[in-house]
């Protein structure tokens, strides 16, 4: 795992994201919640996650939560570095927003990016 400082400079979480992230981790009596990234989607990749029981320390970086980690999978890291992720309430509803600097393309729901 390595040490916060120094993946909090690859991916920055806003405080709506982490108390978002927090609450599911809470309500869910889980460890964790994973960060991957996958091909697919209208633009070529999707971000996915999936809420962790356990987590393999070692198998992932780890970003502290007030409730939890937000574990990001290996292959994630090379898509997302410098990303901010956040979280945001408006008239179309609530959602996890990426501003994700990597992305050449982006679908209109936000879902799915180009590298």
């Amino acid at each position: 795992m390595r040490s916060v400082n120094e993946y909090q400079r690859a991916v920055s979480i806003t405080e709506k994201a982490d108390d978002h992230l927090s609450n599911i981790i809470e309500s869910r009596d889980a460890k964790a919640i994973m960060l991957s990234v996958k091909g697919g989607g209208c633009a070529g990749f999707t971000y996915e996650w999936d809420v962790m029981d356990s987590v393999e320390w070692d198998a992932y970086d780890a970003i502290p939560l007030t409730n939890g980690y937000l574990c990001i999978s290996p292959s994630a890291t090379l898509f997302i570095t410098n990303t901010t992720i956040d979280y945001t309430e408006d008239i179309s509803g609530s959602r996890i927003v990426f501003k994700n600097p990597n992305a050449t393309s982006q679908c209109g729901c936000g879902e799915s990016f180009g590298v």
